[in-house]
């Protein structure tokens, strides 16, 4: 008897490994996570290149984390036990002050070759497009560099200004509307959202003002513009499902314009006369109530009639500052270049803008490893 006690945590040990590996078998792969708003890693394509190259291991270990059974549940312990322990960071978010989730990014999160390509490929196309059209280009800074005052002590994050200096270094005079002062200058006003790494309506609405103050625009409409509607107050973001573990949710703010919009998807796939999709609101990515999510295309009209045409180049930061931009321009022109395969030069050519918007968030730019080529 006091040896099969003594062999039972083997036992037990021995049998959970077993359980863990059957269900691995006989479950089916999901391609998809609602919870982490991202496409899962399939099993990796296997042959003797990719194995000395290292390729097939690294995809592999990837697809072992992916698809590992009720990932989610697993994710929620280790950070309930990390918890515990008192560390203040998990799975690569940093438990910070006011019930804030902040995205740990370090230097090494940054490929420095990536990053200054973007820039230097972003350099030249503003020279190019500034020879017949107004640009104009906005970095948002990440929740983490804007909110550091929300971070945990001695908590390592990456100094965003080193880009921003090299940004600058490349880009013509009066190009780059600098977002991050006055971000920061408002970094308690709810300009983040709690559990997810985009800006809130409330912090697109800044970026907004900001844009048209660049611009030379109308400062009082634009301010008429800061009227809200709330539209969720559950929104679990995806700086939460890295951990699976909160202190608050969010709520989701929209701007509705005064006249009915026309939104035309993927030239021509269909069209809509509202900007939001609220089907988004009862799923887990609520965020995509922000014209279905991103798109590779959007033709916006029904603003003001002023023989003006706006084409944005963005990324998912964009979709809650369009709604703003919309109404100030005959026609407004978005295009998001991770889902298209035709550059920059000919939609250019097909819309003949007479301004240029570059908004993107500074860690997605410079993680971006299509931008320079797609460009």
């Amino acid at each position: 008897m006091k040896r099969f006690f003594k062999l039972l945590p083997v036992a037990v040990f021995l049998f959970m490994i077993m359980a863990v590996m059957s269900a691995g078998i006989l479950q089916k792969d999901k391609t998809y996570s609602s919870a982490e708003n991202r496409t899962l890693q399939a099993f990796p394509k296997l042959n003797v290149k990719r194995v000395l190259n290292g390729k097939f291991q690294k995809k592999y270990e990837t697809y072992l984390s992916d698809q590992f059974p009720e990932r989610d549940l697993w994710v929620k312990l280790q950070t309930i036990t990390e918890r515990a322990f008192g560390k203040t960071e998990s799975n690569g978010v940093y438990f910070g002050k006011g019930g804030y989730l902040l995205e740990k990014y370090t230097d090494k999160d940054i490929n420095g070759k990536t990053a200054d390509k973007n820039i230097n490929v972003l350099g030249k196309f503003v020279k190019e497009a500034l020879k017949v059209s107004d640009v104009k280009v906005m970095m948002v800074p990440s929740k983490t560099f804007t909110l550091d005052n929300y971070l945990p002590d001695f908590a390592e994050t990456y100094n965003e200004n080193i880009f921003y200096n090299k940004l600058e270094k490349k880009l013509p005079d009066n190009v780059i509307i600098d977002i991050y002062s006055i971000l920061k200058e408002h970094a308690d006003e709810g300009i983040f959202y709690k559990t997810d790494h985009h800006w809130t309506t409330s912090g697109a609405w800044l970026g907004y003002n900001e844009y048209i103050k660049a611009c030379g625009g109308d400062m009082e409409n634009a301010a008429k513009k800061k009227n809200f509607k709330k539209v969720s107050d559950n929104f679990l973001g995806t700086t939460f499902s890295k951990v699976n573990l909160y202190s608050a949710k969010d709520e989701i703010n929209i701007y509705e314009p005064e006249n009915e919009m026309e939104v035309v998807y993927n030239l021509g796939e269909k069209t809509e006369n509202t900007f939001y999709q609220e089907k988004f609101l009862k799923k887990k990515d609520k965020y995509s109530v922000f014209f279905g999510g991103n798109q590779a295309v959007l033709e916006i009209s029904g603003g003001v009639k002023n023989n003006k045409t706006l084409f944005i180049i963005k990324d998912s930061f964009a979709n809650c500052i369009i709604p703003f931009l919309a109404e100030d321009y005959e026609k407004v022109v978005v295009a998001d270049m991770r889902h298209l395969n035709i550059g920059m030069t000919m939609l250019l050519r097909k819309y003949k803008p007479d301004e240029v918007f570059v908004l993107y968030n500074t860690i997605q730019f410079m993680q971006d490893k299509e931008f320079a080529l797609k460009l």
